[in-house]
């Protein structure tokens, strides 16, 4: 969908929980954004859940002010201009494990239960925190195009009682994930990632949950997620079984595996497609294909307009 408007973000500033990263990069290819990360853990005592701090969220509106003046000036009798909102990120897992690395924070959760909870949890609060004060200063996004890469156009957003200033977190769509706990039982992932989230999937219109993480074996837990719409089907589950368990509840949100934008053999490609699409027939999935977490397509941008062509050869489109 391409909309007849270009959004300008406001000059928004969020404190955040109040660190960031320490971490060494390594490089294979000096032109590309991909890199290798290992992290530093931060959060070794227990006197560390102090460097958790609760967002603040202020607005620069003189600046925001200049954006839109810029925008105006550009697009002019060409395009109208949306004023765009914060958009919020929040999950709670992916920055543990850069705050701790992936390794570090997985044996915490045997090696100290109640040392990881509560750190989950004041990383909660802070979230709550921050939507507290974007609800109030009308900080927040509404009108979503996209949610985790995919569409986000629904019927029954916004909520009920909409102001577009002051935008409310029911009124949006939020992304849940964990992908850390990808090798973690049906019950850790219940206990650390579902519980602890619960106020903030609580609080928005509709939940788009997970990304790379399979969820295939996981699905009774995702289902007690409130308001939950879309649920991701990565490169690693089984699809048959997602399928079987998702059925016409959600939409059966298919995450192909980027990797055979490498080789490019067009006829496996189209074997990886075909396989989603019967999974989903079978078991009455609404479904959508999003081609997304591409480390390389060996400088031949083309490889990913076939590899588009080809999905909707797929699909009938």
């Amino acid at each position: 969908v391409v909309e007849p408007f270009v959004r300008v973000p406001k000059a928004i500033h969020n404190t955040g929980i109040g660190i960031g990263t320490s971490e060494e990069i390594a490089r294979i290819d000096p032109t590309s954004a991909v890199v290798g990360h290992s992290y530093k853990n931060q959060f070794a005592t227990d006197a560390d859940l102090d460097k958790i701090k609760m967002a603040i969220v202020t607005h620069d509106e003189a600046e925001t002010a200049r954006r839109l003046d810029v925008a105006c000036d550009l697009f002019d009798g060409v395009l109208d201009i949306f004023e765009q909102g914060w958009d919020p990120y929040l999950s709670v897992w992916d920055p543990i494990s850069m705050l701790m690395s992936v390794q570090d924070a997985l044996y915490a959760i045997i090696d100290r239960p109640q040392f990881m909870k509560e750190m989950a949890k004041r990383i909660v609060a802070s979230y709550m925190t921050a939507l507290d004060q974007a609800e109030e200063q009308g900080l927040l996004c509404h009108s979503q195009s996209l949610i985790h890469c995919t569409g986000a156009y629904a019927d029954d957003l916004p909520a009920p009682g909409f102001d577009p200033a002051r935008p409310r977190s029911r009124d949006i769509w939020m992304f849940g994930l964990a992908q850390m706990f990808s090798t973690v039982s049906p019950h850790m992932f219940d206990e650390y990632e579902v519980e602890t989230s619960m106020p903030l999937f609580e609080r928005f219109g509709l939940v788009y949950y997970g990304c790379c993480d399979p969820l295939d074996l996981k699905m009774d837990q995702v289902r007690k997620i409130p308001n939950l719409r879309k649920i991701s089907m990565s490169p690693w589950v089984d699809e048959r079984r997602g399928a079987e368990q998702i059925k016409g509840d959600f939409v059966y949100s298919r995450k192909p595996n980027p990797a055979m934008l490498v080789a490019f053999h067009e006829d496996e490609i189209r074997e990886h497609l075909q396989q989603t699409v019967d999974a989903c027939a079978e078991f009455g999935c609404p479904l959508e294909i999003i081609l997304k977490d591409i480390s390389t397509v060996c400088y031949e941008p083309r490889r990913l307009w076939r590899w588009a062509d080809i999905a909707m050869e797929v699909v009938g489109g």
